[in-house]
């Protein structure tokens, strides 16, 4: 069971860098520096025209949502090797703490092995109740 935050205490004292993507309001920077660089990695890993023509059709724009950043950072974290393990090895900034090796475990296949392709296969599931799972996957994880 994660650990939570005590009343009053600020999103980004609790638990790791997830948990702020995925719950802070003020993630926007962050995700969109971390999608730049997870799109660079995946076009390093997988350097075909397709790969990079699917990675430019997914660039956010610059009114994409918040929801929509969160997904699309979810979704290539499911690509990106050296990103996931950034996550557990460096801050992304100074009070955040890394993500736990063993939660990235669970939470990594429970993504690939579900929630991703649940959301795939069913086109009835919005994107904002894709990202309702993500967090649900990443609080069981």
């Amino acid at each position: 069971m994660p650990s939570t935050c005590a009343p009053g205490q600020l999103l980004s004292h609790c638990n790791d860098c997830l948990m702020y993507l995925l719950y802070s309001g003020g993630s926007e920077q962050l995700l969109r520096g971390l999608i730049a660089e997870s799109m660079r990695s995946v076009a390093e890993e997988h350097p075909t025209d397709g790969v990079r023509r699917a990675l430019a059709a997914l660039a956010p724009g610059r009114d994409a949502s918040l929801t929509s950043l969160r997904a699309l950072f979810f979704l290539l974290l499911i690509q990106d090797s050296r990103l996931r393990m950034r996550l557990c090895k460096d801050k992304l900034l100074g009070y955040l703490p890394v993500l736990c090796p063993h939660k990235a475990c669970s939470l990594y296949a429970e993504l690939r092995d579900a929630v991703v392709p649940m959301w795939i296969k069913d086109e009835r599931v919005s994107l904002l109740e894709f990202v309702e799972r993500l967090r649900e996957a990443y609080l069981v994880a």
